[in-house]
């Protein structure tokens, strides 16, 4: 039997899929938290098989969460359950290290074989995000580092800088540096650009 731990900050989300994986006597959901905090909280306090988790979460949210689960936990195997179909997006999460990543559009039965897929140590992308990944051309936004990115996703999407830091749990001098820094890379002047930037790549219309 493989242990799983759910992280979405929607409870009818954590609901269904416990109750799902309850039909399925291989898996057992021993928690289901709302926050990426809460996640790493309840993997010190037991580590399940499999993490499944959110991205779009209050606090720090899913993206740093995962890069400071897969430090602290390098083997822990995670899947992504997300709304966004944004392939830039999918190929940072698979450089920190996630196993799957599946649409939130998706039938029952890709679940299944993600995490059956997941439990024999191999990786995972749902049809409908394998179909983008693979014909997405590249983009700008793969010049940016995680932290980077995660910080360019919380600017364009309203953030101040002062929220960011919050949320990523570091100063606001090193969010205002990496700012700095990816705007060089992106090569922009100002936040109207880096806006247009996350638009033509659809990071704004997801729910990240």
């Amino acid at each position: 039997m493989k242990t799983i731990t759910i992280a979405d900050d929607h409870a009818i989300v954590r609901d269904g899929l416990t109750n799902f994986l309850s039909m399925h006597k291989q898996y057992q959901v021993i928690a289901s938290v709302d926050s990426a905090e809460g996640l790493l909280k309840q993997c010190q306090k037991e580590l399940a098989d499999i993490v499944i988790t959110d991205l779009s979460m209050p606090g720090m949210g899913g993206i740093e969460g995962i890069r400071r689960l897969k430090v602290k936990w390098p083997k822990a195997k995670i899947i992504v359950f997300s709304i966004s179909q944004n392939s830039c997006l999918v190929k940072r999460l698979l450089d920190l290290g996630i196993e799957a990543y599946i649409s939130k559009s998706c039938e029952t039965s890709v679940i299944l074989n993600g995490i059956s897929t997941v439990s024999q140590g191999k990786k995972f992308i749902s049809p409908d995000i394998d179909l983008l990944f693979n014909h997405s051309q590249p983009s700008q936004l793969q010049k940016l580092t995680a932290r980077e990115f995660d910080i360019f996703c919380a600017i364009t999407d309203g953030k101040t800088i002062k929220q960011v830091a919050e949320k990523l749990f570091l100063s606001e001098k090193t969010i205002a540096n990496n700012l700095s820094l990816l705007k060089k890379k992106l090569e922009v002047s100002n936040y109207s650009e880096l806006i247009h930037i996350a638009i033509a790549a659809g990071i704004l219309v997801t729910d990240y």
